[in-house]
């Protein structure tokens, strides 16, 4: 539960300071509502894909966080496809959310068997 809970504050700091960046960039109202829903979306996606992956660390580690890449991978694709039905700008939206999965990524093996 511990593992849990601090990849939950690290995916929440590195989600929150990664979209005020990209806010640099993007100004503007509708790119801020799209990088908020790519936070949104990133910090359950990854939190979910996270609990996976440490429930089947004993029997199949690989297994588990590759559903977790799959599930981020879908959401991707799936958010991309509803970005501009939403009125969204889809660099900000599809950008953030890809830079948001690449980056909480790389800190999830540190962390699968703490």
């Amino acid at each position: 539960m511990k593992a849990v809970l601090l990849y939950a504050a690290i995916v929440l700091l590195a989600v929150a300071g990664l979209g005020w960046i990209f806010t640099l960039f993007f100004p503007g109202d509708l790119s801020l509502r799209a990088i908020r829903i790519s936070a949104g979306i990133a910090f359950v996606v990854q939190m979910v894909g996270f609990v996976i992956a440490r429930r089947s660390r004993a029997t199949n580690v690989i297994v588990g966080w590759s559903v977790g890449a799959l599930m981020c991978l879908s959401s991707l694709v799936l958010f991309g496809l509803v970005t501009r039905p939403l009125g969204l700008p889809i660099e900000p939206a599809l950008l953030s959310l890809a830079t948001f999965y690449f980056v909480t990524e790389t800190v999830e093996p540190l962390l699968l068997n703490a």
